[in-house]
Formats: structure tokens, C-alpha cells, sequence
């Protein structure tokens, strides 16, 4: 009992140790945690800072980019202006030069680098390096492509609310012209007879049909009276109801039934699919008059000209309309013959169906100084010719002119150069109209009374 007592008073009298809890370390993790949270902050901010600084820059030069598309745009009417003020008034002297040739190069000295603007100024004799005004600034250009619509075939003349019927007659005979050849029955073209994406084989005949039946405003099949090349006559006479099976196809729709707003609506038109659009796209047009301007058709684009032979030819059953590599070979002779004389020696229609007549005899009566080329006319129009057809002055009349471009079609493009590998760019295409009358314009200047832009489109 004592041991115990001993034990337990020893126990009472050694002095009490209190343990304390270790906090060394608390610190450093509360820092640790602070610089985390305030990282993934500073982290953030810095990040959107950088994505709105970056949009700000883009915004800028992408208006920057558009004022310089813009601009290219401008110039392009000052260009047109030129044109229709200087060099077409004074064609039949200095021929058929066109300034939208030289457009690509005469861009650069406004909108070019310094390089660029050198060597214009080289080419031309000139020191543009102390000439103001010209460029847009370091890692600035704009470029501008100017072409011409005149030289197409306007799909718009067969439509409307009362149409043209001698037009409409006209464009059907020019289209079954250009789909003729046997070429486009097989590969690479395979256009007829072959079926399409939604399983519908097109034929030559009901496609010009289709074509003309989309613009006008009644639900009856066109009627064609136009003898087609080889003096066939149409697959079907027309006069029932237009039955193309639009509204039959998986994505259903109507037929317009009015002018063409834009040409890529053509591809909504019975018969016209991919094949025939990479074909035939660029021949066409929905602007400006119903009468091709032979002096615009680029050499390039010979099938057109060789549909005018075929449309204007007197016998069209001839043996030599009937080979096409014949037809193929006059066309791209006289579009070639055009743009190497500059239109010095093909200046009207007439002159034109007296050169396919009889060439030797269209040229004594040039040199001769018979401008319209009538004494050609009367000593031809009993022979063959030397290129072997006769052409019908008055069906001719019908599908081509010679005269001044009306209608252009420009593309514009501003570009700003970022860094070597990122560039921000603005795409504007537009059609100007030089022969519209603006009714209702605000302007004092006569010169806005005339022009304006038929299509415009911003990428």
C-alpha cells in the first residue's frame, strides 16, 4: 500500500509538460496558395488583355484593309472614266484599246509597295521616289482586276414581264449553237446524256428551254422557231406547261420566273449542273444588253464567237458548219486577228460577216477605205467564201455588236501584312453598269448621272 502511495506522490511531484502544436510552415503555404490564386488572376487578365488587344488590331486592319479594297474600286471607275471619255471616243482612229488591260499595273503605283512603284516608274521613265501620293503605307497593298461582261451571252433576254420574243428567239438560237458541238457528249465534259447528281440527264435542246423558261413570267414551255445547226429541228415544239420537276428534287423549289438576280442562280436551272458549269459559267451573263460585243470576247472564250457563226450562218446545214474543228479554227482566227490589230481592221458588224465571207476581198476594201465594207458585201454573197461560210448580215445584227464596253466587272482586294506569315485581306467584287441612268440621284455632278453599281459583294 505504501509502494502504491509512493509511486502515485513521485508521479504528482514531477513537474507537467505541456505540448505545444508545431505551426512552422503555416506561412509558406498560405503564400503559396496567395501566389497561386493571384498567378491564375494575373494569368487571365494578361490573357484577355492579349485576346482584346489582338481583335483590336484585326478590327483595325480589317477596316484598313476594306478602305484599301475600296479605294481600288475607285480608281477603277476614275480608269473607266478615262476610258469612256478619251480613248472611246477616239477609237476608230487609234482602235480598240482597252485601259482595264493595263489596270493590274497601273494599281501599283497608288497601291503597290516601294519596290512595285520603282519599277513602274523605271518602266515609264519616271523617279516616283519624290512624287506624294502614291502608296498606302509599309505592309499595305491593294490589287484590282478589271474585266468586261460584254463579251458573254445575257441570259436575261428571253424573260421579264413581257419579253423580247425576237430576243428570246435570238437567245435560244444561241444557245442550241454553243451546246451543238458532239464534243460535250463525252468525256472530259460528259454534259449530255449523262445523268446528274439528283439522277436527271440533260439534253442540249430542253436545257435552252429551261434557261429561258426561268425567266419568264408564264408557266408555258418556250416555243422555239429557230432552225438549230445541221437544220435539225427542236426535240419537243413547246407551248405546254413547264414541267422541269423542281419542286420533285430532294431540297424542292419554284422556278423564279423573272430575271436572273445573280449567274450562280443558273445553277438552279433544269440541265445545268457541275460539268456544265465549269463549262459554260463564265460564257454567261445577267447584265447589260442582249447583244454580244464580239470586240470583248477574250480569246479564251472562242466557243462563243463560234456559236455566233453557227447562229448567223446563211446554209446551216453546211458541211464545213458541221466540223467543228473548222468552226473552232475560223473563231479563234478572228478573235486572235481582233486582239492582235487592236479592232484597227474589224471595226463594226459588218465589216466582221464581210471578213468571214471573204477575207482577200474584206481586206482590199479596208486598205480602199470602205469603212463599212459594202462593195465586199455584193462580191460575196454569191461565192462560199474563202473560209467557207456565208454569214446573214441581218442574223448577225441580231446576236453581236462591235462598240465600247458597258459593262465591267471588277475585283478588288486590300491587304494588310501582319507579320511574314499572317496577312489580313478584304475581297469586294462589284459590276458597274456605265450606261444606267440614275433617276434619283443627289449628286450636282453630271458625271454621277450616268454609272452605277449593279452588284456588290464583301468578303
Amino acid at each position: 500500500m505504501r509502494r502504491i502511495i509512493n509511486g502515485v506522490w513521485r508521479r504528482l511531484r514531477q513537474p507537467v509538460i505541456v505540448r505545444k502544436r508545431r505551426q512552422a510552415g503555416i506561412a509558406l503555404l498560405v503564400v503559396t496558395v496567395t501566389l497561386a490564386v493571384l498567378g491564375a488572376v494575373v494569368g487571365d487578365f494578361s490573357f484577355n488583355a492579349r485576346v482584346d488587344l489582338e481583335a483590336a488590331a484585326n478590327a483595325r486592319d480589317t477596316l484598313r484593309a476594306e478602305y484599301l479594297a475600296r479605294s481600288g474600286m475607285q480608281l477603277s471607275r476614275l480608269l473607266i472614266k478615262v476610258q469612256q471619255s478619251v480613248l472611246d471616243k477616239n477609237r476608230q482612229f487609234i482602235g480598240d484599246i482597252q485601259i482595264a488591260d493595263f489596270a493590274p499595273y497601273l494599281m501599283k503605283a497608288f497601291g503597290g509597295e516601294a519596290d512595285e512603284r520603282a519599277g513602274l516608274g523605271s518602266l515609264l521613265g519616271i523617279d516616283v521616289s519624290q512624287m506624294k501620293g502614291l502608296g498606302v503605307g509599309k505592309g499595305a497593298t491593294f490589287d484590282v482586276a478589271m474585266t468586261s461582261d460584254d463579251g458573254r451571252i445575257n441570259l436575261n433576254c428571253g424573260g421579264g414581264l413581257n419579253p423580247n420574243q425576237q430576243q428570246a428567239q435570238a437567245l435560244y438560237g444561241l444557245l442550241a449553237a454553243l451546246f451543238w458541238p458532239p464534243r460535250y457528249d463525252n468525256p472530259p465534259w460528259r454534259i449530255w446524256g449523262w445523268p446528274d447528281s439528283e439522277g436527271q440527264i440533260a439534253q442540249r435542246d430542253e436545257t435552252a428551254r429551261a434557261i429561258i423558261d426561268w425567266t419568264d413570267m408564264d408557266e408555258t414551255q418556250f416555243m422555239p422557231t429557230t432552225t438549230l445547226p445541221g437544220g435539225q429541228a427542236p426535240t419537243s415544239s413547246g407551248g405546254g406547261a413547264e414541267a422541269y420537276n423542281y419542286d420533285g428534287t430532294r431540297d424542292p423549289y419554284k422556278a423564279r420566273n423573272n430575271f436572273y438576280d445573280t449567274l450562280e442562280e443558273l445553277n438552279l436551272v433544269r440541265g445545268v449542273g457541275d460539268n456544265f458549269w465549269g463549262t459554260f459559267g463564265e460564257m454567261f451573263t445577267v447584265y447589260g444588253g442582249c447583244q454580244v460585243n464580239v470586240g470583248a470576247i477574250p480569246p479564251e472564250k472562242w466557243p462563243i464567237m463560234a456559236a455566233i457563226i453557227r447562229y448567223a450562218a446563211k446554209d446551216p446545214t453546211s458541211q464545213v458548219l458541221m466540223d467543228d474543228l473548222q468552226v473552232a479554227a475560223i473563231a479563234q482566227r478572228i478573235l486572235g486577228l481582233m486582239q492582235m490589230t487592236g479592232g484597227a481592221v474589224v471595226q463594226n458588224v459588218t465589216q466582221l460577216v464581210n471578213f468571214i465571207n471573204d477575207p482577200e476581198a474584206a481586206m482590199k476594201s479596208m486598205m480602199q477605205g470602205g469603212s463599212n465594207g459594202s462593195s465586199s458585201s455584193s462580191s460575196s454573197s454569191s461565192t462560199q467564201g474563202a473560209l467557207g461560210i456565208q454569214l446573214d448580215v441581218a442574223k448577225a445584227n441580231q446576236v453581236m455588236v462591235m462598240q465600247a464596253r458597258r459593262i465591267y466587272r471588277l475585283d478588288a482586294v486590300g491587304t494588310i501584312q501582319r507579320t511574314k506569315d499572317k496577312k489580313i485581306q478584304v475581297h469586294i467584287r462589284g459590276i458597274w453598269d456605265s450606261e444606267h441612268v440614275n433617276q434619283n440621284t443627289t449628286s450636282g455632278d453630271p458625271n454621277d448621272l450616268k454609272g452605277t453599281w449593279v452588284y456588290w459583294r464583301q468578303d
